[in-house]
């Protein structure tokens, strides 16, 4: 057998293939005998047909039968010689095979990008440091009661934060459009619900009242209202002031706190937010990390492994979006975004994906297996009975491997981290964790 191999750019490979027609033959005989004992043809009984006349018969089919694991065969022995490892399964294009003849094909396929840089030697890494204090322990504690507010009807004018159930119609140019007209419907005033100009309209009006409010519509809103003017008549049915429930026993006790203190309550929601803040912390981190050892290394990608890395995002979004309770036959005909759209988030996915692997090769990396055991046992602690959790997890590899994943990566940023010039950057809680 011989090979060849060319360069295609600093990834792309095309290796050609030369089968001898002596290995050919030799396969296609040893079908041809394997066939000759179940063929059926007038005049012969079964396994008893001359092998001219099986070979006049089926040499066109057991070609074809034995040529895909000639291919195989072949072309993993040729990229033995070569030394080369594909990073996506090549494509392969044969040449006509004829009788006595050598059978020649063309892979194409890419390999492995090299990368120059695996550590953060030298490179300037923030670490986001941050602490929850009582404000943030506050902020929290509102939104528990703002989830918890009732409406109490007044008879003043209406004011921002503010509920005011409205009746409305809205005409362009005389004519009510679609979408323009409600009844009985609810505003919070200050929420950004309706365009600015209808909540202002709304703003300073009491049950009973009714106004006539001219409202522009962006030009970037859809396209039948893009940039007209519209105006609507509203007639105010009710107002409603938000009525927040005092921090009591029984408030308490409903987001189980069995004390009722709040003392407690105050001490359940600081070590939920420092918890939470950890994690962001670490994710901020990491992703920092990451971001800089993809700098160093910016190479070209395998076009195939980021297509397939952009369908298992099409996927994982379907899937969140089952999760979240859309109807998955809704989505059969849900239109996937284009490639190109995907591209770069795939790319960047892909590269991580390959940089982490390379790492991990070049230093021998395993899974800390206390570190295994410690994450394994603080999952479980959530659980209502944790000892059957940890049971599990020792116990399936699939499962078991995930987290093995998990630890290991975090290995890999702290190798990073430690070899790179780290500097301090103060963070406020409240917004590394989106608080309102």
């Amino acid at each position: 057998m011989q090979s060849s191999v060319e360069k295609i750019g600093a990834i792309g490979r095309k290796m050609s293939v030369v089968v001898p027609a002596e290995k050919i033959e030799s396969a296609v005989q040893v079908r041809l005998k394997q066939l000759s004992k179940q063929v059926k043809i007038q005049g012969f009984r079964q396994g008893k047909v001359p092998m001219k006349i099986v070979d006049q018969q089926y040499r066109g089919t057991a070609t074809n039968e034995i040529l895909g694991d000639i291919i195989q065969s072949s072309l993993q022995e040729a990229l033995t010689k070569e030394d080369i490892i594909p990073a996506v399964q090549p494509d392969i294009i044969p040449e006509r095979l004829a009788k006595g003849e050598d059978f020649t094909y063309v892979a194409s396929f890419d390999v492995y990008p090299e990368f120059e840089k695996l550590d953060l030697v030298g490179v300037k890494i923030l670490q986001p440091l941050s602490e929850v204090t009582e404000d943030d322990v506050d902020r929290v504690i509102d939104n528990m009661r703002k989830q918890q507010l009732t409406w109490e009807e007044v008879k003043r004018k209406a004011k921002k934060g503010d509920r005011v159930i409205v009746d409305f119609i809205g005409t362009v140019d005389g004519e009510e459009f679609e979408g323009g007209k409600a009844e009985d419907y609810p505003i919070v005033i200050g929420e950004g619900q309706m365009l600015p100009d209808f909540e202002k309209g709304v703003t300073g009006m009491k049950a009973g009242e009714s106004k006539e409010v001219e409202v522009s519509f962006p030009e970037d809103y859809s396209e039948s209202m893009a940039g007209k003017d519209a105006v609507f008549q509203i007639q105010a049915k009710t107002v409603s002031g938000a009525k927040l429930p005092e921090i009591d026993e029984e408030f308490i006790k409903a987001f189980g706190i069995e004390s009722g203190e709040e003392s407690d309550l105050r001490s359940e929601v600081r070590t939920n937010l420092e918890t939470n803040l950890e994690t962001q912390l670490s994710s901020s981190l990491r992703q920092r990390a990451f971001d800089a050892l993809l700098e160093q290394n910016e190479v070209e990608l395998p076009l195939k492994m980021v297509q397939e890395e952009a369908g298992r995002m099409v996927e994982e979004n379907k899937n969140q979006m089952i999760q979240q309770g859309i109807d998955a036959k809704m989505l059969e005909n849900f239109p996937a975004p284009e490639f190109e759209v995907l591209k770069p988030q795939a790319e960047k996915r892909v590269a991580l994906g390959l940089l982490l692997m390379e790492i991990i090769r070049d230093k021998d990396l395993k899974p800390d297996s206390s570190r295994v055991d410690e994450r394994i046992e603080k999952m479980a602690s959530s659980y209502q009975d944790p000892d059957e959790f940890i049971e599990y997890y020792k116990n399936n590899q699939q499962a078991l491997a995930q987290v093995q994943s998990v630890v290991l990566e975090e290995q890999v940023v702290e190798m990073l981290i430690e070899n790179a010039d780290v500097e301090e950057e103060q963070i406020v809680a409240s917004d590394l964790l989106n608080m309102q």
